[in-house]
């Protein structure tokens, strides 16, 4: 098990399912005035995969914003639309 290092003045705040998401989330956040870094973003930019984990964008954060990063983004979540309509 791995301990969460208290000195690192980043954490990780979400990972975006590809980088498309990841800069969606990226501009909303620094939109508040929130800096966010990228991890691992690489991977589909030189292999050219654009699904599944290897795909997958870590969004890094100042720990100090973190909870303030995660309540602008679940206030930025669109709900799915009932197509159905009211039963």
């Amino acid at each position: 098990m791995n301990a969460v290092d208290k000195s690192d003045p980043f954490v990780r705040l979400v990972t975006a399912t590809d980088l498309l998401e990841a800069d969606l989330w990226k501009a909303v956040l620094e939109s508040a005035g929130i800096p966010v870094y990228f991890r691992q973003e690489g991977i589909a930019a030189v292999s050219g995969i654009t699904v599944g984990e290897l795909a997958a964008v870590d969004l890094w954060v100042p720990r100090d914003q973190a909870a303030e990063a995660l309540e602008i983004l679940q206030d930025e979540r669109v709900e799915p639309v009932d197509e159905e309509g009211p039963s």
